[in-house]
């Protein structure tokens, strides 16, 4: 169930309430909580959430213009899917920004800066490593500290479009399929080739890291 939400006054309440639910049934999308195909009745979620529908309405065009939402038969609104498309483009975002955010901090000559960095954000996964959204969000946080070395804000407006979609990626197809004592040790192995200027072991470990869970996912789909 989603919990209700306080009502705001003023001029901007009906706005207000459609950016409340907006990013609650966006949250749900990335952690997995409303899965690919469900769906989402404006009905439905106006009185889980005590509103009217019209703030619902709003909520779900807007989710539906940053493609979480597809509008099928009938004007019915369900959680998009996760397609190989998008995963390969992801990561080819991806593979353009962190290897060369890598190579950056190795030619600058202060990768054990990065990798202090990458270590205080690997403690926080370790840390919360038995709790799946928890883990996976500072995952997301490890390696948003690789791209925010290269301190490029264009890059990093284009991280922080892309991580949302990765959030839910990993939650939905990597994490329950992977043991976390595995990717923590992935991205240990990074750090250490970072302590190390190993230039070549760095770049190996990250794209490594990448082929793995894009090869699950192409798995995951041929399953079904």
């Amino acid at each position: 169930m989603m919990e209700s939400l306080p009502f705001n006054n003023g001029q901007k309440r009906e706005q207000n309430l459609s950016s409340s639910v907006y990013e609650a049934i966006k949250n749900k999308i990335i952690n997995g909580e409303l899965m690919p195909a469900s769906i989402l009745m404006e009905r439905t979620i106006a009185d889980e959430f005590g509103v009217s529908r019209t703030p619902v309405r709003e909520a779900l065009k807007r989710l539906s213009q940053e493609g979480w939402v597809d509008w099928e038969e009938r004007r019915r609104a369900v959680v998009s899917e996760i397609t190989i498309s998008k995963i390969l483009e992801l990561f080819t975002l991806r593979e353009m920004m962190e290897p060369f955010a890598i190579k950056k901090a190795i030619e600058g000559g202060h990768p054990q800066i990065l990798a202090g960095q990458l270590a205080a954000a690997y403690e926080d996964m370790e840390a919360s490593k038995d709790s799946p959204v928890d883990f996976m969000k500072h995952d997301m946080e490890f390696h948003a500290v690789i791209v925010h070395s290269m301190k490029l804000l264009s890059i990093n407006m284009m991280w922080q479009k892309i991580s949302d979609d990765m959030m839910r990626l990993v939650m939905h197809s990597v994490y329950p399929r992977r043991d976390t004592s595995v990717i923590l040790h992935e991205h240990k192995e990074l750090i250490d080739a970072l302590w190390n200027s190993d230039a070549k072991k760095a770049l190996e470990c990250i794209r490594g890291h990448f082929s793995v869970i894009v090869d699950m996912f192409k798995q995951k789909r041929e399953n079904f």
